[in-house]
């Protein structure tokens, strides 16, 4: 259901009463009713986990574990489809550019900079969407959002120091690219300039699993206290702080970071 300000009244009493709530993406459509869920949830000391279903994507789940010590430098995210009558009341970066915003943090942190956007306008908001977030040490993200692509996509792209990953989210596939240099074919040192690339590319083993199912474990072993909330209020509103950002320059307004 689209979020709305009964959503959070009913979210609010609901904690208050002492009940765990697994809220779908995203948690409000303004910062209000935002803070309200995620005061209450705090003030009544229950699990609020909320929606965001691609972390617990398997390809992603593993790219996060293949990082670990390794800084991502650039990621680019592209989540494009055909327009649909499933959602006509937000725009498209509320309705999906909010699932890469999610994992550009869950990958990369925070101390984003600035954020710029560009947008082709639609009936009930823009329907696509780029934008491009400059954290402050240099390090970039592009994310592109439509509703108005003629096939569907849902890729990720990441770059390190020495390595390339690309996801595929609909497929649960990851590969990694390695480039290096070999003796070249004349017998030179790679020094000397004469030298080939060698691409090496591997296809990770990602066991496929649901997403959703895995989501809703996770709510039962944070509820249970097996392990920690990875998708919490506090997150959440902080992917809805560079939602409200984008769109805030697209309507020409100062509103975000």
């Amino acid at each position: 259901a689209v979020p709305s300000a009964l959503h959070a009244e009913v979210g609010c009493a609901l904690m208050e009463r002492g009940v765990h709530c697994l809220i779908e993406k995203p948690l409000a459509l303004d910062r209000t009713q935002a803070r309200l869920l995620v005061d209450a949830a705090d003030s009544a000391n229950v699990v609020l986990q909320v929606g965001h279903i691609e972390r617990f994507n398997p390809a992603v789940r593993q790219l996060k574990q293949l990082l670990a010590g390794e800084l991502v430098l650039v990621a680019n995210a592209r989540r494009m489809s055909a327009l649909s009558g499933r959602v006509t009341d937000i725009d498209v970066v509320m309705d999906l550019m909010v699932h890469d915003l999610d994992i550009v943090l869950f990958l990369m942190g925070d101390g984003i900079g600035s954020v710029e956007a560009c947008a082709v306008p639609g009936p009930n908001g823009p329907d696509h969407v780029t934008a491009l977030l400059s954290f402050e040490d240099g390090r970039l993200a592009s994310l592109t959002a439509s509703r108005i692509t003629q096939n569907q996509i849902r890729e990720l792209e990441v770059t390190t120091r020495g390595r390339f990953f690309t996801v595929d989210y609909s497929n649960q596939e990851l590969l990694i690219f390695r480039q290096g240099r070999i003796r070249g074919v004349d017998g030179f040192e790679a020094s000397e300039g004469r030298y080939a690339l060698d691409v090496d590319t591997r296809r990770v083993f990602v066991r496929r699993t649901e997403p959703l199912v895995a989501e809703l474990q996770h709510f039962v072993g944070v509820v249970r206290g097996t392990h920690a909330n990875e998708v919490d209020g506090r997150g959440a509103l902080e992917t809805l702080d560079l939602v409200w950002a984008i769109q805030g320059l697209l309507h020409g307004s100062a509103d975000g970071l």
